[in-house]
């Protein structure tokens, strides 16, 4: 009995290992078809779009994001809790935040460009296919949406400016709280608390704080500038320079920007040295036409002159 148990066990045996055999070449097989089924998308499911990157030395590719065309000047952008130096070739992405200093900045995106000018700080809210809507916080912007299928929005305050099809436009948002709007070209909506007007091509409006915007109006045909400068010697080491431009225009005396008032009253304190002070006033109204004037102020020198003694006999005997 004892000697012939471990004949009788030979066919278990056996046949134990065949199901072994089978169990693993059954869970290789569930491994196999599970891993496909897990790498395959599943419905509905887009496979993730690589985001294209501007190569400066290569050529351009499609994206979605704004590229930097041209930067002049101080041009920056926050991220990462600081500001970092734009350059041109540079992306900027969605909630960038983009100011201009003394310079001015072209961005791009399809075919809507936006030039940013000095002293304008600008954010991007939103982009997708078909166009980006951008918020305006200060300055001066010229936009210019190329392609009829997109559009290009931006908002100011409580306001909001879109282009209907193509169009170029300008958006200013100054430091009294109003915001203007100008068109070149095409059409585009102005909305603010409420009411929502139609400014064509050609056309003007604008919308105080808390106010919807005016009826649009015509562009005037030629840049208004006119200065008052001042009269006789001056002895102080500054003079106040005074005069009107048209409504929403910028001024800059001698480089400097000009505090100017909602009727288009501005003025400006100029450092005077002493003799004869060159000054330039400079005017951009909003459509972007510009006109200059260049005047003269004397300044009586504060110094006594320098006397020193002659030497020898000065009248001969």
């Amino acid at each position: 009995m004892t000697a012939s148990q471990p004949t009788a066990s030979r066919p278990h045996r056996l046949l134990y290992v065949l199901v072994l055999a089978a169990s693993a070449g059954l869970a290789f097989a569930a491994y196999r078809v599970s891993h496909r089924l897990l790498d395959r998308p599943g419905p509905g499911a887009v496979p993730a779009a690589s985001v294209p990157v501007h190569s400066r030395s290569g050529p351009e590719v499609e994206s979605h994001l704004f590229q930097v065309e041209a930067a002049e000047g101080r041009v920056e952008a926050f991220r990462e809790g600081r500001w970092i130096p734009v350059e041109p070739g540079d992306l900027l992405t969605l909630q960038d935040l983009v100011r201009t200093g003394t310079g001015r900045a072209v961005l791009r995106l399809g075919s809507s460009e936006i030039e940013l000018r000095e002293r304008v700080e600008v954010r991007l809210d939103s982009i997708s296919r078909a166009g980006a809507n951008l918020d305006l916080r200060h300055g001066k912007l010229v936009a210019r949406v190329g392609e009829s299928h997109e559009s290009l929005s931006v908002s100011a305050r409580n306001t909001k400016t879109t282009s209907v099809g193509a169009a170029r436009f300008v958006v200013q948002n100054d430091d009294r709280g109003r915001v203007s709007v100008a068109t070149t070209e095409g059409s585009v909506r102005f909305a603010a608390s409420g009411k929502e007007i139609s400014v064509d091509r050609g056309k003007t409006s604008h919308a105080d704080p808390d106010q919807g915007p005016t009826d649009p109006e015509q562009i005037p045909e030629s840049v208004l500038l006119s200065v008052v400068w001042p009269v006789g010697e001056r002895h102080a080491d500054r003079t106040t320079l005074t005069g009107r431009v048209s409504g929403g225009a910028l001024v800059r005396v001698n480089g400097v920007t000009a505090d100017v008032a909602r009727d288009g009253a501005f003025s400006a304190s100029v450092p005077l040295r002493d003799g004869v002070n060159n000054i330039k006033v400079e005017a951009e109204d909003l459509a972007g036409r510009s006109k200059e004037t260049n005047g003269q102020v004397f300044r009586r020198p504060t110094k006594p002159p320098d006397l020193r003694p002659e030497r020898g006999v000065i009248w001969p005997q």
